[in-house]
């Protein structure tokens, strides 16, 4: 039943979102979810916070995407050190060799903690990893954290380190969307006419955080930063008509935006 229901789900996924031409095809891979408090929010009024959120719960989840960029399949973050994200792929196909590219968007737990698995050994033994250079630096040399180390050492002689407004490969380039972590990445996908931004952090709780896009959240690094890089790449999705995929937006977590003055909206 769950590898039926997975499938329905990638091709109303497709169908939904105007059919990506071959070259993109994307399967959201759930995590989890779960509720947070509106104390998490940085910069949010009461009245904004009684508007966008009466209830006063933030709806929270957890995705990673599995993105096929001209047959080259790609797994973009890994979800947190639990084996979920190999289940959800298991779950579609794929097994954990059959993983060869993973693209790290940033090393908070939830998003590099499954490259290791529950018995602390590579959960993906036959991919080359790629992150920010920034971004390795900060937890590496700078805060020198444990499991980062770890995760990274289990890779050692894979990973590639790259710089912002590069191209990681051909079809996909490295945007600077730093603040919530220094080396906080968004991955722009382009290929056959089609572009895909997948965004990671930028964005945590759209309810608030589109009509109020100067909210920011207490895990941001940098919070002003991580506010100017939200509304950078929002723009850039806006006024190019550019799907998004993110990591905590509400699953399956890909939508379009527009902009409405200094409100943004989805559609």
């Amino acid at each position: 039943m769950q590898r039926i229901f997975a499938l329905v789900l990638f091709l109303t996924l497709i169908s939904a979102s105007g059919a990506f031409a071959s070259g993109i095809e994307i399967t959201p891979l759930l995590e989890r979810q779960g509720k947070n408090d509106t104390a998490l929010l940085i910069g949010a009024s009461d009245g904004q916070k009684a508007r966008f959120i009466p209830d006063g719960e933030l709806k929270s989840q957890i995705l990673a995407f599995y993105v096929k960029v001209n047959n080259r399949g790609i797994l973009f973050d890994t979800g947190l050190r639990n084996g979920n994200i190999t289940k959800r792929l298991a779950e579609n196909g794929t097994l954990p060799s059959d993983v060869k590219t993973i693209l790290l968007t940033h090393l908070h737990p939830d998003h590099f903690g499954g490259l290791v698995d529950v018995n602390g050994k590579a959960a993906f033994p036959e991919a080359e990893i790629y992150l920010s250079r920034l971004e390795r630096d900060y937890w590496v040399n700078e805060l020198k954290n444990e499991n980062v180390i770890e995760a990274l050492d289990l890779y050692k002689n894979k990973i590639h380190l790259f710089e912002f407004d590069s191209e990681v490969f051909d079809c996909i380039k490295a945007l600077d969307a730093s603040g919530h972590t220094p080396g906080h990445t968004v991955f722009d996908i382009k290929a056959d006419g089609e572009e895909l931004l997948i965004v990671g952090d930028i964005i945590h709780f759209i309810e608030i955080q589109l009509p109020v896009p100067d909210v920011s959240v207490r895990y941001d690094v940098d919070p002003d930063k991580a506010r100017e890089s939200r509304k950078k790449i929002l723009d850039y999705a806006a006024e190019n008509n550019i799907k998004i995929a993110g990591m905590h937006i509400q699953n399956p977590g890909i939508i379009k935006v527009k902009k409405n003055g200094s409100e943004y909206e989805k559609f």
